[in-house]
């Protein structure tokens, strides 16, 4: 019988020396950390400042919030008024942007209809 290609012996040596430090060092931490009075639960660190996160505030109700905002946009969109009266810049309700827009193609269209044998 041929020899095995690896070496379980040494292996089997070095992963026990791995166990060993590991739970070496564990011991000598804990030991440390007892000898510091340190407790378990550990105790939390007194800050100088107050921690705040910035981020979106929570409502309990939203409801009329989002409902004046969309009243607000919805009377910009569906109204008229200047957005730069000197420099002469208005805004028009949407319904009669996107009629002024489909104007030149419905024209071109009705051309192209008209003039087809």
């Amino acid at each position: 019988m041929s020899a095995p290609d690896l070496p379980t012996g040494r292996i089997a040596l070095a992963g026990a020396a791995i166990a060993g430090t590991v739970i070496g060092v564990v011991i000598l931490v804990l030991s440390w950390l007892h000898g510091q009075d340190m407790r378990p639960g550990g105790e939390r660190l007194a800050q100088p400042y107050t921690l705040t996160i910035p981020g979106p505030r929570l409502q309990s109700a939203p409801q009329p919030d989002l409902a004046a905002y969309r009243a607000e946009k919805a009377a910009w969109l569906h109204g008229r008024g200047w957005v730069d009266a000197g420099a002469g810049i208005a805004h028009i309700p949407i319904e009669d942007a996107m009629a002024l827009l489909a104007a030149p193609a419905a024209s071109a269209a009705a051309s192209a209809a008209g003039g087809a044998p």
